[in-house]
């Protein structure tokens, strides 16, 4: 870790981190970002936590670091609320949003505006490259792409298949144009996202919130790219995850509604989605038995048989308030 230095030189971006009740990981990666060899203009932190445990050191690293600080709590809850509000209060440009659980390498910022310095105005937004980045075996790699069922490997396509899925690249070895960011680590131009806001019918947990709003700038005409020359690593803490019948149930729920807003509904696009549907069904029938978890199958299953008869999006948390039994626990 570099040593927090208010001397580092500045550039004129902006950096939001939506957070909700992680505080030792977010004090994490306020200490990585402190420490970049090119500061940020703008910290945003929007904290939904039911406590601002750690807002006095982060406080403090940041005044050290000469970073300035916007830090807004209590917030209202919801990743996709709370990166519109961040978006609001900022006026950086280019806007960087982060997970609250990763690591930014020291050099990590500085890449990536090096990047938009070697394009034009056609450029939208440019992510980093995980550390560490997912290398399934040539077979998992083949089930997924004759599936059309996206995931991610080193240099895959980067592209958006008929069903909603990606194929996303973990890594690759020169700089890859996407159709896609993924939310841990991205940044736009302001001038591409335009008017676009994250979708805020996607609630809590919002899975494909950021692919969704990625793809809207896409399909703007704009550029988005990501370099392996920027590295991050996302620390995927467990902390506030949900069950997997849970979580296979929202995420189908969000599966449907984001293909049928941005995907045109004709038979190819509907059958490649029920296709992809079936090659995970299969993924995840294994991943059950490994786990010795069922509810990777009787959420994926449950939710797919709403979605078939037009349930709509899922918001478990609503579920269990109004007394929806949850299977994977004992009544």
């Amino acid at each position: 870790m570099r040593r927090h230095d208010a001397s580092n030189p500045k550039a004129p971006s902006a950096f939001i981190i939506a957070t909700r009740n992680r505080p030792k990981e977010l004090l994490a990666t306020i200490e990585s970002l402190v420490a970049q060899t090119v500061l940020p203009a703008e910290l945003c932190i929007v904290d939904s936590s039911d406590a601002a445990e750690v807002r006095a050191d982060i406080e403090a690293l940041c005044r050290t670091a000469g970073v300035p600080l916007d830090y807004f709590h209590p917030a209202p809850k919801g990743l996709t609320v709370q990166r519109n509000v961040g978006m609001e209060r900022t006026t950086g440009d280019p806007l960087f949003f982060i997970d609250d659980d990763v690591w930014l390498a020291p050099d990590c910022h500085e890449e990536i505006l090096k990047e938009y310095g070697r394009w034009g105005r056609e450029l939208g937004g440019v992510r980093a490259t995980p550390i560490n980045g997912a290398r399934p075996r040539w077979y998992t790699i083949f089930w997924r792409r004759f599936f059309g069922m996206g995931g991610w490997w080193p240099e895959a396509s980067g592209r958006m298949r008929p069903g909603f899925f990606v194929e996303g690249v973990s890594d690759s070895s020169d700089v890859k144009e996407l159709d896609y960011f993924n939310g841990w680590f991205m940044s736009y131009r302001r001038e591409a996202i335009g008017l676009e806001r994250f979708d805020e019918a996607l609630s809590g947990y919002a899975y494909q919130e950021d692919i969704d709003f990625s793809y809207r700038v896409r399909q703007r005409g704009y550029l988005l790219l990501q370099t392996p020359r920027a590295r991050v690593h996302h620390l995927k803490t467990g902390t506030n995850r949900m069950s997997p019948f849970d979580l296979q149930r929202m995420n189908m729920g969000n599966q449907f509604y984001l293909h049928r807003k941005l995907m045109p509904q004709t038979l190819k696009h509907r059958a490649a989605l029920w296709w992809a549907l079936l090659g995970l069904f299969t993924l995840n029938v294994g991943k059950a038995v490994q786990q010795r978890n069922h509810g990777y199958i009787t959420g994926l299953v449950v939710g797919a048989w709403e979605q078939a008869r037009g349930r709509g999006l899922i918001d478990p948390a609503a579920d269990r308030s109004v007394g929806v039994p949850d299977p994977e626990k004992p009544p």
